[in-house]
């Protein structure tokens, strides 16, 4: 063959091709779409029984869900995504300093064992699926009231469903300092001792469960490790005398 006629058909190869020596031809290189980064979501539930917020009746018998979500690029190191649409019992959570945030009240004579969640960035919808809360913590005493300080003071709770040792805790809300705490008891009550008792102030006493119930989530959208805790709590405020 010629030398013009080697260049000619060399020509035609590199047309036909189209790419550079070297680079990867396979079907399944020409065809793969651009790589989108994942999310890394962690998302913490609170359901949150409050038989008072304050030291009076205020928000009396107030349930919600306290939902909070750490979002990321790619693995719990990654660069704070804050653009993200994110939906807890169909409610959205506002992005506050580095996360996303919400407190959704709910019916106290409906309260909902599982939630919906939803996460979306752009147009592109990241995940969904119904969240177990499995069990809710409610404090059955006391109720917020003005208490004598000479008696003992005995703080009662109960679960709707799946019972779990708790932490129980009770500090003075207005002079600081915590006066009685349990922790990891299965019992359903404990007694606070008139003699560590305070007067004449404010007490917050709460009662969480002692372990988050944790589950990670799989998406083809989330990066590996996404998870979601569940932990269950209950307080009271009420006064002494």
């Amino acid at each position: 063959m010629s030398k013009q006629r080697w260049m000619i058909a060399g020509l035609l190869i590199l047309t036909l091709s189209g790419l550079p020596a070297g680079q990867d031809q396979s079907p399944a290189a020409r065809e793969a779409p651009p790589s989108a980064d994942l999310l890394f979501v962690r998302l913490t539930l609170y359901p949150t029984a409050s038989l008072s917020r304050y030291d009076y009746n205020n928000d009396l018998d107030l349930f919600e869900v306290r939902a909070y979500a750490d979002v990321r690029l790619n693995s719990p190191e990654g660069r704070i995504v804050t653009d993200a649409r994110i939906t807890v019992l169909s409610q959205g959570l506002d992005f506050k300093d580095d996360r996303y945030e919400s407190r959704i009240v709910v019916d106290k004579d409906a309260l909902p064992l599982e939630a919906d969640f939803e996460i979306a960035l752009g147009e592109r919808s990241v995940f969904g699926e119904k969240i177990p809360l499995l069990t809710w913590l409610v404090l059955q005493a006391p109720r917020p009231a003005i208490l004598d300080p000479e008696k003992d003071l005995a703080i009662r709770w109960e679960f709707s469903r799946f019972a779990a040792p708790v932490d129980v805790h009770a500090y003075d809300f207005l002079k600081g300092g915590k006066f009685f705490e349990r922790e990891h008891t299965v019992e359903t009550e404990s007694v606070v001792p008139a003699a560590g008792l305070p007067a004449g102030t404010t007490l917050r006493i709460f009662v969480i469960q002692s372990w988050l119930s944790k589950r990670f989530l799989r998406g083809t959208g989330l990066a590996p490790g996404s998870e979601v805790n569940v932990i269950p709590w209950s307080q009271v405020f009420v006064r002494t005398r």
